[in-house]
């Protein structure tokens, strides 16, 4: 790490960049015009008002310019849109499907609506702000709906703004440069200003200058009101000028890091600001890179310079932002594994390793995709897969198999009572589950298994019911960045994507898996008690029954061990929620996409649910993502990819992905390095999907929660992202804390 990165790294953890914020400018654009324009044309204008008063900063040695000042845009909203809610494109048409979420397990109004499509970098940078506005501005004369021409006069407003700011910023900073005494600093600043103002006038001539665009781009699309905004396969889209300028000679191979390293800090600088349940996390912000993978067209590896390079900025800056993963497949190079297991070893939760094997034909199994955008695909939020600038990418239901299995067997209904019952406009007789019938009734285990069966597929289509009228404010400046919103003049919510993609989410299913088996064992196999008698126990929470539990952790047999009785269960359920997820289109034609993860819900789900069958007490947490349920998987990791890899994957277009925790010691060597890169290509080969690893000591871990001001930089892998140890919820820290430590 250079002086320089050092000392932005430095300033960022003293806060440095927090002092520019203002959370409200106090401005309008509202007046007696302007309140009869469009929706989208108000929006514009309130980014354009914003963009022209946030205030401007640049630190001491920075290299790239920007970052988000202003948290809310200039009023926009009409007094009557305010009373009626009809400005609220989050809920309107909706009603309290917002409500309805959280008690299917939601619990944070946005996180079924979050936006998390990626720009079209590839196309923007190339093509320059000025051009794309040359661009809408024929379209505009062409357009002759009104839905065009509104969208086509936001888009040109909004990125006239965007030119405006880079104007102010070259100004400022050409006159820090007139009063910089230092020789070498000030040509810094005149080259950055040089680099503005060709970003005002054409597209980026050099490297440093499309890495300006695309942060001014990134930081741009916070500042309108997006979050969870991924970056894409920025090794192949800043590659071509990299080489250029390293073959012209202007570059250096440590400048051109040094650049990258200074665009990373930037990232950096919005962790404290996410939204929703997430905010309470520093670093959830979906900010991630995408390298690595194959060619789109010719499917041949394109591993590059920059591949490697942004594997060694994450090995040195020890920073969250942005987070990484890794596309790999039968034909990575070697080299490039160890640089990431390398990374991996220093526990940070970097890189995620995608499987270009499994996720490709994933994408294929729906008819939408063609082959050629299936292979640039590129993660958004924590682990979605998604086709950048191509795709509008959502998350809405979480289906959880341990709910549906409580509503199973309790006639579809809550045993700890309906969460926010205040608001539970979604239930049916006080119910949200169906009323699959009397425990009696459940004379077989397939027809309980059945009933459990009824309860996911009821889950899915009340969810999809609500959402598919979810809809999400105009995004004049974000959609323009998308190719086919562009091409249509149709923002996201008007279908003006090629593809547009909500997903689920299934959770809670090794949890789930163990539950059905020891209910099997014990009712249906060994008649040890009645179903009526066993679900009294667990409506009890164990109370008196706490040698049951043991026996049922520690003696029966659970997922993550590579024994069929359980795993097949896991593999039934997985089959039977791909195919009723397919069964459903959004309210743009296109099939629901499933996923198997669990975000937030392994905490914030399990808190509304009773005691399970696999021992589970009351509203403790459940197993996170693919992972077993807690301790339970003691085969070590072989285990627990055989389990997984029985799992019919090809379904899951929208991703699934398995959490591994091991010592420290596991990966400290080069033999410890090969092992674990082997463990990766057989779950690949076995066509597992995804993986995120942590790397951590528990006992680091327990000094850092006394200690916590020792612990400053260490960072560890929550759900679908990184952050630090010690700003995350105590009872976050405990579940990773809780995790098995694995060895190889």
């Amino acid at each position: 790490m250079t002086n320089r990165i050092n000392n932005l790294r430095e300033l960022f953890f003293a806060g440095e960049h927090k002092k520019y914020r203002k959370e409200n400018l106090g401005l309008s654009i509202l007046n007696i015009e302007t309140e009869k324009y469009p929706f989208e044309i108000r929006k514009a204008l309130a980014f354009e008002k914003a963009l022209e008063n946030m205030p401007i900063f640049l630190l001491e040695g920075d290299l790239i310019c920007g970052g988000k000042t202003v948290y809310t845009l200039p009023d926009y909203i009409t007094e009557y849109e305010k009373e009626t809610g009809n400005h609220n494109f989050e809920t309107k048409g909706y009603n309290n499907a917002f409500d309805f979420c959280y008690n299917l397990g939601q619990d944070e109004r946005g996180y079924g609506l979050a936006n998390s499509s990626i720009p079209a970098y590839y196309r923007v940078i190339p093509m320059g702000i000025p051009a794309l506005i040359e661009e809408a501005q024929k379209k505009l004369k062409e357009a002759t709906d009104e839905k065009k021409i509104n969208y086509y006069r936001s888009v040109i407003i909004a990125n006239g703004a965007a030119i405006k700011l880079l104007k102010r910023y070259e100004i400022f900073v050409r006159e820090l440069a007139e009063v910089e005494a230092d020789s070498v600093r000030k040509n810094e600043l005149n080259t950055i200003s040089d680099n503005l103002k060709q970003l005002q006038i054409g597209a980026p001539q050099t490297y440093w200058q499309a890495v300006q665009l695309m942060y001014f781009i990134q930081f741009l699309i916070w500042v309108e009101g997006g979050y969870l905004i991924p970056l894409g396969r920025i090794d192949q889209i800043l590659y071509p000028y990299y080489k250029k300028d390293i073959e012209s000679g202007i570059l250096t191979k440590e400048f051109a890091f040094e650049i990258l390293e200074a665009f990373f800090m930037k990232l950096n600088y919005e962790i404290d600001r996410t939204h929703g349940e997430s905010g309470k996390f520093n670093s959830d912000t979906g900010q991630s890179v995408t390298i690595g993978g194959i060619d789109p067209i010719t499917g041949e590896d394109v591993t590059n310079d920059l591949t490697y390079m942004i594997l060694d900025a994450k090995c040195d800056m020890r920073v969250t932002d942005p987070k990484v993963h890794l596309r790999v497949h039968k034909n990575t190079p070697e080299a490039l594994w160890k640089k990431a297991a390398y990374l991996s070893s220093l526990g940070m939760g970097f890189p995620t390793y995608d499987n270009d094997d499994a996720i490709i034909p994933a994408f294929m199994k729906h008819p939408e995709y063609t082959l050629e955008d299936a292979r640039d695909y590129a993660a958004s939020g924590c682990w979605e897969m998604t086709i950048q600038g191509k795709s509008f990418n959502r998350n809405l239901g979480n289906i959880c198999c341990l709910r549906a299995l409580e509503w199973a067997l309790n006639d579809g209904a809550y045993m700890l009572g309906t969460p926010n019952a205040e608001t539970a406009t979604g239930t049916i007789n006080g119910r949200f589950g169906l009323q699959t019938g009397r425990l009696e009734w459940f004379d077989t285990f397939d027809k309980l298994f059945n009933a459990f069966k009824v309860q996911i597929k009821h889950n899915i289509d009340m969810v999809t019911s609500y959402c598919n009228r979810a809809m999400l404010s105009p995004s004049p400046f974000y959609s323009s960045m998308m190719d086919d919103c562009f091409e249509k003049g149709l923002d996201f919510d008007n279908g003006g994507c090629k593809y547009n993609e909500t997903d689920f989410q299934l959770s809670s299913l090794s949890d789930a898996a163990d539950a059905l088996y020891a209910i099997k064992k014990l009712v249906y196999e060994n008649k040890e008690y009645t179903l009526t008698e066993f679900v009294e126990i667990l409506r009890n929470n164990w109370e008196g029954h706490e040698p049951l539990r043991q026996r049922i952790i520690n003696e029966f047999p659970k997922f993550g061990n590579d024994i069929d009785e359980v795993d097949l269960i896991a593999r039934e359920i997985v089959d039977y929620y791909t195919q009723e997820v397919k069964k459903h289109h959004n309210q743009f034609g296109q099939t629901y996409r499933a996923r198997i993860s669990s975000a937030l819900a392994y905490i914030s789900v399990a808190q509304t649910l009773g005691a399970s069958a696999n021992g589970r007490k009351a509203r403790e947490p459940f197993s996170d993502n693919l992972s077993s349920s807690l301790g339970c998987d003691k085969n070590g990791p072989t285990g627990i990819i055989k389990s997984c890899c029985k799992i019919d994957f090809s379904n899951c277009a929208g991703g699934a992905i398995l959490d591994l925790k091991f010592h420290p010691s596991a990966l400290k060597t080069d033999e410890g390095k090969e092992k674990f890169i082997a463990l990766l290509k057989t779950y690949c080969q076995l066509g597992g999907m995804q993986v995120q690893i942590n790397v951590l000591d528990n006992k680091v871990l327990l000094d850092a929660k006394k200690h916590p001001e020792n612990y400053r930089d260490l960072i560890v892998r929550v759900w679908g992202f990184s952050t630090y140890f010690i700003a995350l919820p105590e009872k976050y820290q405990d579940h990773i804390i809780a995790r098995s430590t694995l060895s190889l």
